[in-house]
């Protein structure tokens, strides 16, 4: 039924295109809003199919009041440039320079062929050091790539548009639109049409491709992340913000389904920036790694676009292939209103075999979800934007594979339809913005919900209990299979207000901030089953909300202040301060494990606990632009996470009431510059983060897990990107991270075992990756493309384990996870909007470890993988 729903949509989009008029007239209906002018510029030449050359520093930070209205492309030119000292001149008849008025006049440009002026008076002289360079800025079309007009180039070139150039990344990690090259954080960009091509939809397929991101799913279900190494893995609150528009979507505790990181399928995104360090002014709580900002595509009133994709691939040991169909269109209502659709179905190939239940592929996913926006800009100073996004991902079994006599490579051994999840995505969002003079406002409202339900079989752990039970408290349900169920449903409401404003070489971006998030429907059951049956013979426990949902809520006020003291050196200031306070709600357990368990008798009600704190976090960062294209920067910034209460029983077997809050005070020195022509940009940092007073995951005696604050850790390291156009159509990128995350304190009295040096948890010190696509004519009508990437990620060390004796004397060893390689490889052909792609992922099939291992807490001798060899093919028809 999905699949003929989202077919349906795509043919109907199909036959939109179909009837609209492929040409445009000489006059088009333009809505450019106010904005920086290079942005503007290349939105022009991406929706009239023209390119437009500039030299870097004449456009510069420049903005322009937009252009609206039905308009020939010189007539847009021309308002685009009101109000600055810049004209336009025509190279040829596809070509456009912008450049100073003053050099036009000057009679420099006189062998060119000249078009109308600015219409606005001239705002000083020229920039005595553009006029010392020969380079332009390009921004094209590029015909040939998703969503036709959408995908666009900015490149620099002194001579023609065929020498090889480097795409110029806009993104908007500040919460302004800016060149990424310009932004003094560490960021990388993920393009979402090349991962959902390539069938990378999950984020333990495109990790490796981010400089000091590791991931590390949980046996029970829930995804880890971490940043420059910046977790103690464990049930504690993340450390790594998730933003979907810049409305903070997971939960900020591990009260709630903190951990469930949401993989956003890539047809419903722009682009995905990762955000390296603290980023706690700008984004509040839990970013005090860094961030994860899923950015999705907004409507436009410009033109209909539309683009469908149908995909299959196979993965070693699948039980059957999988499929993917996406579709998506954009269909401009009026000049003023506009909406943009899409919809996909997918089912991921399982892999995993169970001999005892007779099961192949048990781990197979099936997702499907859609996403709608709507678009209202009455005038230039006002828009509003509504967005709604809906995702749903379901799989019977999981990915664990179990060492086991009897059992071989990619097996395991559970109760039937345990592992299994159903995860439910929504968020919705409204994004206003009003221009009031030099002021611009700005409100973003989400709402999100992430409903999940986990399964996994802890037979390994209370199968004797369930099966025999204990003597003279209950005899037991005579199964093995112990079937653990977690049902999580958190709700989250924010609400942002700022302004901004440039005032002379001043600027200026102030707000406020408040979220609210609750988990109405918590509740967790441990089943009695059969397992060879999966039969349910008897509930062994169960526990859920007595009357009112857990609450946790934030204030927020923060101001961020970039003073320009010269055109090139600039210093930005900025500070947060935060309130934030969490409320469990009381719960009921009953069954028989009750009074094991907790000691009581069933039923057995824990009381609510509270916590709550407020937290200051800053950010200083000067900026030296050393020329155009080459800038340096230092960045002093602090990130934090809420803390957190304890339930009462395990306050009474020793856990500390509360956990408090704890800081991350990032140091770092950043260089950013583009190189011969815009042909080698390089990115490179070198940073220390001091992390005080962490919160981590103690076991008591009883094997019971709480919060606790530890001692103290740091994170010290480099990271360098280099990506390079040595020729046309030949593009190369590198990238190596080393990170050393360690404690510099001992654990004190502590039922877990740290000391000084030890390495923090998940993440790898060292990491790499390289990459090369090639381009390449086939015939007059045609191009070729092949490319690979190879990834490398180092050795991990599991959680902090506990001892082995009770005099807290022999630690228990941490579980190693080993260094691999992944190679990727791909090759495809485009011609005109079409684009048709082989790919093969892991393709030695490497067995890279995740998690899991001998001394698992929860399921020893269980391990998950990376995902085995796949071979794909996708093809796309852009419109």
């Amino acid at each position: 039924m999905r699949l003929a729903v989202v077919a349906a949509v795509c043919l109907s989009m199909v036959g939109l295109v179909v009837a609209a008029d492929a040409h445009a007239s000489i006059k088009m209906q333009t809505d450019i809003p106010a904005q920086g002018l290079g942005p503007a510029l290349k939105t022009l030449a991406k929706d009239r199919g023209f390119q437009v050359v500039f030299r870097t520093e004449v456009v510069g930070d420049a903005r322009t009041h937009g252009a609206t209205g039905d308009l020939t492309t010189p007539e847009a030119l021309t308002k685009l440039l009101e109000g600055t000292s810049l004209t336009y001149t025509f190279l040829d008849e596809n070509t456009v320079t912008i450049l100073p008025r003053a050099e036009l006049e000057s009679g420099s440009a006189s062998d060119r062929k000249s078009g109308p002026t600015s219409g606005g008076a001239a705002q000083g002289g020229d920039n005595k050091e553009g006029q010392k360079s020969s380079s332009f800025r390009l921004a094209q079309v590029d015909q040939g790539s998703p969503q036709g007009a959408a995908s666009v180039r900015a490149t620099e070139s002194s001579a023609t548009a065929e020498s090889p150039r480097l795409e110029e990344i806009i993104v908007t990690a500040q919460k302004r639109e800016e060149r990424l090259q310009d932004v003094p954080v560490p960021v990388t960009v993920l393009n979402a049409d090349t991962l959902a091509e390539n069938g990378k939809v999950l984020l333990t397929d495109y990790f490796s491709s981010v400089p000091g991101l590791n991931l590390q799913p949980s046996i029970l279900g829930s995804t880890f992340l971490a940043i420059r190494g910046i977790t103690t893995s464990g049930f504690t609150n993340p450390t790594v913000g998730v933003v979907v528009d810049d409305v903070p979507f997971t939960s900020s505790t591990s009260s709630f389904d903190s951990q469930e990181v949401p993989d956003i399928d890539p047809g419903d995104l722009s682009r995905v920036e990762v955000l390296r360090g603290p980023q706690g002014t700008l984004y509040g709580s839990n970013s005090m790694g860094g961030l994860i900002k899923f950015v999705t595509r907004d409507p436009s009133t410009d033109a209909f676009t539309g683009r469908v994709e149908a995909g299959t691939n196979d993965v070693y040991n699948g039980a059957s292939p999988g499929f993917s169909f996406r579709g998506s269109g954009n269909v401009p209502l009026s000049d003023t209103t506009a909406i943009r659709v899409s919809a996909y179905t997918r089912q991921d190939p399982g892999y995993i075999d169970d001999p005892p239940t007779h099961s192949r592929g048990v781990n197979e996913a099936e997702s499907y979800g859609g996403r709608a926006a709507f678009l209202w800009r009455p005038s230039e100073d006002f828009s509003l934007k509504v967005s709604a996004l809906f995702q749903n991902t379901k799989a019977l079994g999981s990915a664990m594979v179990v060492s086991a006599p009897g059992l071989g490579d990619l097996q395991q051994n559970f109760a039937p339809d345990s592992g299994g999840y159903d995860r439910t995505v929504q968020a919705y969002s409204a994004l206003a913005t009003y221009n009031a003079g030099p002021f611009r406002l700005t409100s973003v409202t989400g709402y999100s919900v992430n409903h999940t339900i986990n399964t996994i079989d802890t037979a390994s752990e209370l199968g004797d209990l369930t099966q025999y039970g204990v003597p003279g408290v209950f005899d037991g349900f005579g199964v093995r299979g112990t079937v653990y169920v977690n049902n999580f449903n958190t709700e989250k409401l924010s609400q942002e207000l700022r302004a901004s404003a440039s005032l002379g070489p001043w600027e200026f971006l102030v707000g406020g901030f408040y979220t609210r998030e609750t988990d109405p429907g918590e509740e967790t059951t441990v089943q009695a089953e059969d397992e060879i049956t999966g039969r349910v013979v008897g509930v062994a426990l169960n526990t859920r909300l007595v009357a009112d949902a857990s609450k946790f809520q934030e204030y927020a006020a923060f101001a961020d202040v970039t003073y320009h003291v010269t055109d090139r050196f600039d210093v930005q200031v900025g500070g947060r301060e935060s309130w934030d306070s969490e409320s469990d709600a009381p719960q009921v357990s009953t069954g028989p494990f009750v009074p094991v368990l907790d000691g009581a008798a069933s039923p057995f009600v824990s009381f609510a606990q509270s916590a709550k704190a407020s937290t200051f976090t800053y950010l200083a960062t000067p900026r030296f632009k050393i020329t155009p294209d080459l800038m340096a920067y230092a960045r002093f910034a602090s990130g934090f996470r809420p803390g957190l209460p304890n339930s009462p029983s395990l306050i009474a077997e020793g856990a500390p009431a509360s956990v408090a809050p704890d800081k991350t005070q990032d140091y770092e020195l950043g260089l950013k510059g583009d190189f011969f022509e815009h042909t080698l940009s390089v990115d490179a940092s070198a940073y220390y983060i001091d992390w005080k007073n962490i919160q981590i995951q103690l076991i008591n005696q009883f094997g019971f897990a709480y919060g606790a604050n530890g001692s103290a850790a740091k994170s010290e390291g480099f990271e360098l990107s280099v990506t390079a156009r040595p020729a046309t159509g030949l593009t190369l990128s590198a990238w190596g991270a080393f990170d050393n995350a360690v404690l510099t304190k001992d654990f004190v009295n502590s039922p877990s075992y740290g000391r000084a040096g030890d390495r923090l948890p998940v993440s790898s010190r060292l990491s790499a990756n390289m990459s090369v696509t090639q381009e390449f004519p086939l015939g007059t009508l045609a191009t070729g493309f092949a490319g690979g990437e190879l990834s490398y990620v180092g050795n991990r060390l599991g959680q902090f384990n506990g001892f082995e004796d009770a005099a807290m004397t022999i630690p228990l060893p941490r579980e190693v996870f080993p260094g691999y390689a992944k190679l990727d490889l791909q090759a495809g052909v485009k011609k005109d909007l079409w684009k048709t792609l082989v790919y093969v992922n892991n393709v030695v099939d490497r067995r890279g470890v995740l998690n899991g291992g001998p001394t698992d807490l929860y399921l020893p001798n269980v391990t998950v993988y990376i995902q085995p060899r796949t071979v794909g093919l996708t093809v796309t028809r852009a419109f």
